[in-house]
């Protein structure tokens, strides 16, 4: 398939990647600081946290959608796929599937947890764990997809 949707498909993949991967960036480099040190209030902390929670879930599916596309898209033309690729690609769905259960988790317990006089600190620690886990196995994502594009048909 040749033109302009798979460009424009690619390109949509890979920003919401680094808005993302951003975003964690973010609550694991800034955010995670002022929780250690209080220097914030938590709830205003944790109305970041809830806010970026919200766009991502809707990004998240969109990912799945044009990484889903993108296959189509490199698999068109081709009688089956070069060894070693499928079992590389099998991993990263098994990585992106463990991501967005780390994500829905997280999403259902805040849920579970708007409870008043919660403490607010020791969830905030929480969320941002979860944070750092997907960061890094985003990370991972990440390099295996670049080694499954650099891969020759």
């Amino acid at each position: 398939m040749s033109g302009f949707f798979p460009v424009l498909n690619h390109w949509i993949h890979l920003i919401l990647i680094i808005f993302w991967m951003g975003g964690l960036a973010f609550q694991i480099l800034i955010i995670a600081p002022f929780v250690k040190s209080d220097a914030a209030p938590p709830e205003y902390l944790l109305t970041l946290l809830n806010r970026f929670q919200k766009y991502i879930t809707p990004l998240l599916l969109i990912l799945i959608v044009t990484g889903g596309v993108n296959l189509g898209i490199r698999r068109a033309g081709y009688e089956n796929f070069p060894d070693g690729y499928l079992p590389a690609f099998a991993f990263k769905v098994l990585l992106v599937g463990l991501v967005i259960s780390i994500h829905f988790f997280g999403f259902v317990r805040c849920k579970l947890n708007d409870i008043p006089n919660l403490d607010h600190r020791a969830e905030l620690l929480s969320r941002l764990r979860y944070s750092k886990w997907t960061f890094s196995i985003g990370i991972i994502i990440i390099f295996i997809a670049s080694m499954l594009r650099q891969w020759r048909f």
